[in-house]
């Protein structure tokens, strides 16, 4: 997900990066609930039958589905901003706190586009700045991403010309 707002002044605005919603952690726990429920009688059973080793597979199964749903719901709260100023390009990143703060002058700084190496890709955004470079939503799914290179090149490169230039 992704939302632009713009400045009063040309060229200038803030874009905040989210990844697209997944499941509340709630509905999460409804998820583990069910399947433990369904694991874990499968496994009673098999343990009463004589497969000792039904039981504690499945205790290790419902331990890997719900480390692995809570890792996607982690990430799902990853957050990226980017703010670009007359003077300076401001970016930040993070989960819940901020991990990652940049500040450079924006003449200094320029967008990096990299065409997708597959068909289905989208490509890569990269803010470059003298030997360093940050990836600019490299969680955004495909259309989010060609959002943000509209409104990233709106911002740099000005409102597009109604009329091609005259010649004299």
């Amino acid at each position: 997900m992704i939302e632009c707002s713009d400045d009063s002044q040309p060229g200038c605005g803030h874009i905040l990066m989210r990844p697209n919603a997944a499941m509340p952690w709630r509905y999460n726990l409804y998820v583990i609930a069910i399947f433990s429920v369904g694991v874990l009688g499968f496994g009673i059973f098999w343990t009463f039958q004589g497969v000792t080793l039904a039981l504690p597979f499945g205790v290790l199964e419902m331990l890997a589905l719900s480390a692995a749903l809570y890792h996607v719901a982690r990430q799902a709260q990853r957050q990226q901003t980017l703010r670009l100023t007359p003077t300076e390009v401001h970016f930040k990143s993070g989960l819940k706190v901020v991990e990652q703060d940049v500040s450079t002058p924006r003449q200094w700084t320029h967008i990096d586009i990299r065409p997708a190496k597959r068909k289905m890709e989208a490509p890569r955004v990269f803010l470059v700045f003298r030997e360093q470079q940050i990836e600019v939503g490299g969680f955004l799914n495909r259309r989010d991403r060609y959002r943000l290179i509209r409104q990233l090149k709106r911002w740099v490169n000005g409102p597009a010309r109604l009329a091609p230039p005259q010649t004299h």
